[in-house]
Formats: C-alpha cells, structure tokens, sequence
C-alpha cells in the first residue's frame, strides 16, 4: 500500500448519516439542532464525498480515519497560497492506494491529483475561515492560463488544496 494525503482549506468533515431526529450529533461530534446545522452538515459531506468520488476516478482507496480538523495560528510552514493569511482551518486526510504510481510518478507522485482536483466545485457554506475567491478546489497557480482570465485575472497564489506522498507502507 502507499500512503498519500490530502491538504485543504476547504470544509471536508466526513459527518455521516444525517438523517434523523433534532438535535443529534454527527460521527464528526457537531450537534445538528436545527436546519441551519444540517445544512452545514449535508455541505461538508458534499465536499467530503466530491473528494472521495476524485481520489477514487484513478483506484479504489481506503482510509482510518476521517479527515483530520487543524486550527493553524498561520499558514508559513504549509503549501497553501500567499493569498490565504492569518489563522487559519485546514484538513487532512491520509489515505492509501494499492499502487504507486495511479497518481503520478517518480518525480511527482501528485501530479495526476493536482489535475484532478483543480477547478472542481465545491460548497463553502460550512466552517472553513479561508474566503475562496471562486468557489473550487484550487490545486495550482493560475497566473497566466486561460483559466486565471476566466475567473478575473486573481493573483497566483490561491492554492487551496495540495498533496503529499509518504510512501510505501506495510499494510
């Protein structure tokens, strides 16, 4: 098995089922009260299952642990863009794959995951602090592509999701 991870700025809290009586906790331990609170649930398992159903266009992938919630005080030691400052959420989620090289290769591990991801919608009314100038998976700099005049010529640096390899791993 080889272990990758998933590094984002965007909402993916895996809440589970939803579908029961007020108030309730999710598997993700928020209460839902009201309908305001499910709304914000069912946005978070959108994203999280739009992660799920990309990860998975290459292999099937298993996982642990659902994404992991961090309160970062700044983004300095992270590959998030310069356009994101101050304190921040971000998630992580570690997965693993059968094969090494569905996501890319040698040199870059990541690569097939960048393509896939960048520019996929996805739902910002949840607990994400970032302000997303559009409301996409932003996985590389669009400075000087067709894409950064569609979207209104944004600065560079709005990464909003990266990648890491760690590896092989005895699975």
């Amino acid at each position: 098995m080889h272990e990758y991870r998933v590094h984002t700025l965007v909402d993916i809290t895996e809440n589970g089922n939803l579908q029961k009586a007020f108030p309730f906790n999710t598997t993700s331990g928020e209460i839902v009260a009201d309908k305001n609170s499910l709304a914000i649930a069912r946005n978070q398992n959108a994203n999280f299952n739009t992660m799920l159903q990309l990860l998975q266009m290459r292999t099937n992938i298993t996982w642990e642990q659902p994404p992991q919630k961090l309160e970062l005080p700044n983004l300095g030691n992270y590959s998030f863009g310069s356009y994101y400052e101050g304190k921040q959420t971000s998630w992580h989620f570690q997965f693993f794959a059968e094969q090494g090289d569905v996501y890319g290769d040698l040199v870059d591990p990541t690569l097939n995951l960048i393509d896939d991801f960048n520019l996929v919608p996805m739902l910002t009314d949840c607990t994400n602090t970032a302000n997303f100038p559009i409301q996409t998976f932003i996985t590389r700099d669009l400075q000087g592509s067709d894409e950064q005049k569609v979207i209104g010529a944004l600065a560079g640096g709005i990464i909003n999701t990266y990648f890491s390899y760690a590896g092989p791993v005895d699975k």
